[in-house]
């Protein structure tokens, strides 16, 4: 996998790239950051903006999220796109039919209860309880990092559960999906199968996405500050990402 660690170009226009798929991920991408998930602000145009593109593609347009697929929608009511959730664990058609191939488990209640106990404790600890896994975002106790990580490593190894690193997160899964897998399952699929991949997304969790687009041909762009990356291209912020979709 090819890392880059000094500055990206911009993307080449959208319109100059023969037959794209857009895989696109939702926090940081679409959608501003925020101090909390249910603290979002989604523009009112966003779903139709999205559909509408999907549709000017073919339907090669698909979400790809660490958040579930239900909170996706819930987002999202009027946007009927392919969405995978959970890290790749979860995907659905645009009329909301599972297409994965087997059904994940949920989080243990011992391990939701014990993580509710931690956060409790843990001045500025969010926990954030996912279909599939959990989240401790502690964007607002960074003095606490290596309690929350010890935390969560104790957490994974007495449940089985998964552990990943995102952007002021800790994130523990019931599957080792990742979005990588999820971008592999939506291409194999029509409309998508033949296209070059575009994965654009601003978290660590995107690397999985950027290096299966990478290795399916097509590229990856970053979103966001520059750091070490597989993407081939930068756009600096949401807004940009809009500009450059042509879904302002």
């Amino acid at each position: 996998m090819a890392v880059r660690m000094g500055p990206l170009d911009p993307p080449p226009r959208l319109s100059e790239i023969a037959d794209p798929a857009l895989l696109l991920d939702f926090d940081g991408t679409l959608v501003d950051l925020a101090q909390s998930p249910d603290a979002i602000t989604v523009p009112d145009h966003l779903g139709k903006a999205l559909e509408r593109k999907a549709a000017a593609l073919d339907g090669r347009l698909a979400i790809v999220s660490g958040r579930f697929i239900a909170d996706i929608r819930g987002h999202l009511p009027d946007c009927a796109v392919v969405i995978s959730g959970s890290h790749g664990a979860e995907i659905e058609s645009p009329e909301g039919s599972s297409v994965s191939e087997r059904e994940a488990p949920r989080v243990p209640a011992a391990a939701l209860a014990a993580a509710g106990d931690f956060a409790a404790r843990t001045k500025g600890l969010l926990l954030e309880e996912k279909a599939l896994g959990l989240g401790l975002h502690y964007r607002d106790c960074t003095a606490s990092k290596d309690e929350v990580r010890a935390f969560a490593q104790h957490l994974a190894r007495d449940h089985g559960l998964y552990l990943r690193d995102g952007k002021m997160i800790l994130e523990l899964a019931t599957t080792d999906a990742n979005k990588g897998d999820g971008v592999r399952a939506i291409m194999a699929q029509p409309p998508f199968a033949g296209a070059t991949p575009i994965f654009i997304g601003d978290d660590l969790t995107d690397e999985d996405g950027f290096a299966a687009v990478n290795e399916l041909g097509g590229f990856a762009i970053l979103v966001g500050e520059m750091r070490e990356t597989a993407a081939r291209y930068r756009l600096l912020d949401v807004a940009a990402v809009h500009q450059w979709l042509e879904i302002e």
